[in-house]
């Protein structure tokens, strides 16, 4: 008896390693508890006899609470190690998450690797799996993307761009980063990637809505390459997805502003910025986007609020004092010679509107808005936007009849504000460098003051100082041999000349040419800028209403208005 009372002094795995133990009052006992392993007393086995007599069990005397008793305490110690174990699981997953989270939920890249795992295979949606691209090509085009592209369009997020081991296994992304970057770097497979993103666009026609990712790939492609039909139904998947909703909801102090949230009312502000700043020519595409456009300062009061909402906020508040001046105009008589004092007014305060913008985001903003400061290139056209509209009602056949000196002081700085913004842009490097492969965007500022310069000294040469105006067509022809567009940059040189000769003002000297840009003719960009300017190309005396830059009258939808019938929407 004595020897099984020293058998249950000691756990079996002391017992076994013939450790001192600390007994069965201690459990789990000292060495146990160090190492976290399972501390258990149980009686030695029965000592069986060698002559064939029935087995004895020393223990016989064990009751059956004792047994229970042995039974309860290695039950408990199993449930202290497994609670001990789920404890430390809890914490490291606390802390995971608690590292994750702010970067996530700033970061809409984390929502593309969830999309990217919900459906299809990885080598179905993977662009190098699929074989559009090699591995070292998706690389370099990705790496020239990230370094040269982010930043081309100021009030689009650079972290909507997921990182490139998820981008990749995004289609619509991958596949624009990759045309975008070869038309700077790999001009020859442009064509064909562009074809590829067509192709994936198509399939988000039919079947489930494409998820916010592949309506940003699409925002995006239709900004980079001019696809101005695309807008509409960008602004249709917008809604399906209620990136509206969640614009409005940003407004609603009752409802908590998660990551989710900020970021689906930050793409659809960044949708109204596109509309803004595109369409001013044609109706908008988003319906009664008045709306929503108040809502956009609860961005930078939202804890998620990221740079570029500085950005948006100071692009809506600008372009919507041109939105309004476009609700208006069609109201006015501005056909009027001379003009009455309520457009002359009306004009003014438009005008005086855009100079208090510029003086604001250059004092308030700072950093944040130095892509609407220096150099002004989208939005100095605001300028000439407003004061241009005075071009309406110089017809031909009053030609021989004096405008108004109040018509003509808005003319004139309409011109040279244009003129300003050609100039402003031959003069960045940076920003012809870049004009190659960002010509479908960058560049229709530049088309439009082009358009608006040829449109409004044939109609009032004699009355304006047309000298700069003359000088930076030659510049922006210039700019468009540099970027590969020879035809566009022939159209520019061959209406040059027109208003040269109609303004007796000497041409500048033109110089030829380099081999490397002859030989990047066939850019398709080249095409769509050439066949825009023969289609506005204009005589001596042809009238200059119409333009681009100006409000046709035709355009029934206004911002606050709903939707008009489809046929008198005008696309590109």
């Amino acid at each position: 008896m004595a020897e099984a009372n020293r058998s249950l002094s000691a756990c079996l795995r002391c017992r076994k390693k013939k450790l001192k133990c600390g007994g069965p009052s201690q459990v789990p006992c000292q060495r146990c508890r160090t190492t976290r392993a399972e501390c258990v007393f149980v009686a030695p086995k029965p000592i069986r006899s060698t002559s064939g007599a029935p087995a004895v069990d020393i223990n016989t005397g064990n009751t059956l609470s004792d047994k229970l008793v042995l039974l309860e305490q290695r039950l408990e110690s199993m449930e202290a190690r497994h609670e001990a174990q789920m404890r430390e699981m809890q914490n490291t997953l606390s802390q995971l998450v608690a590292a994750v989270r702010p970067s996530s939920a700033s970061d809409p890249g984390a929502s593309v690797q969830r999309a990217a795992t919900q459906s299809g295979t990885p080598s179905e949606r993977d662009i190098v799996a699929r074989g559009v691209v090699s591995e070292s090509e998706w690389e370099e085009l990705d790496e020239f993307f990230y370094n040269n592209c982010r930043d081309i369009v100021a009030f689009v997020d650079d972290q909507i761009y997921p990182p490139q081991r998820v981008a990749r296994r995004h289609p619509l992304m991958s596949t624009f980063i990759c045309a975008i970057s070869a038309r700077a770097i790999r001009h020859a497979k442009y064509p064909a990637y562009l074809a590829e993103m067509d192709e994936l666009v198509k399939k988000t026609f039919v079947g489930a809505t494409p998820d916010i990712q592949s309506v940003i790939a699409v925002m995006l492609l239709s900004a980079w390459t001019g696809r101005t039909r695309l807008w509409g139904y960008v602004a249709s998947l917008s809604a399906e997805l209620g990136l509206n909703i969640a614009a409005l909801q940003l407004g609603d102090e009752t409802i908590e502003h998660t990551a989710s949230l900020v970021h689906r009312a930050r793409t659809w502000f960044t949708l109204c910025c596109f509309d803004l700043t595109l369409n001013l020519s044609r109706p908008f595409v988003i319906n009664k986007m008045r709306e929503y456009l108040p809502l956009a300062n609860n961005l930078l009061h939202s804890s998620y609020c990221r740079p570029v909402d500085y950005r948006i906020c100071a692009y809506i508040s600008g372009f919507s004092i041109a939105a309004d001046a476009k609700a208006q105009f069609p109201k006015a008589q501005l056909q009027l010679n001379p003009l009455k004092q309520a457009e002359i007014d009306m004009l003014r305060t438009f005008d005086q509107k855009i100079d208090q913008w510029f003086c604001q985001i250059n004092s308030a903003s700072g950093a944040q808005c130095q892509h609407l400061t220096q150099p002004p290139y989208r939005s100095g056209l605001l300028i000439s936007y407003i004061n241009g509209t005075a071009l309406h009602g110089m017809e031909p056949e009053s030609a021989s009849k004096a405008p108004d000196t109040n018509r003509l002081e808005f003319l004139q700085k309409a011109l040279d504000n244009a003129s300003l913004l050609i100039r402003t842009q031959f003069e960045s490097d940076n920003f012809r460098r870049r004009l190659r492969y960002t010509l479908d965007y960058k560049g229709v500022p530049t088309y439009q003051a082009i358009s608006f310069i040829l449109k409004a000294i044939p109609a009032a040469h004699q009355y304006l100082q047309c000298g700069e105006s003359v000088t930076a067509l030659h510049q922006a022809a210039q700019m468009f041999e540099e970027a590969g567009c020879a035809d566009a940059a022939r159209d520019v040189r061959r209406e040059q000349k027109k208003i040269a000769q109609l303004t007796q003002i000497i041409l500048p000297s033109t110089e030829e040419a380099t081999d490397t840009i002859g030989n990047n003719n066939n850019d398709n960009s080249a095409a769509g800028f050439a066949s825009s300017l023969n289609s506005n190309t204009i005589g001596a005396r042809t009238a200059g209403t119409g333009a681009l830059d100006i409000p046709t009258f035709l355009d029934t939808a206004t911002w606050d208005e709903p939707f008009p019938i489809l046929d008198l929407f005008m696309f590109d």
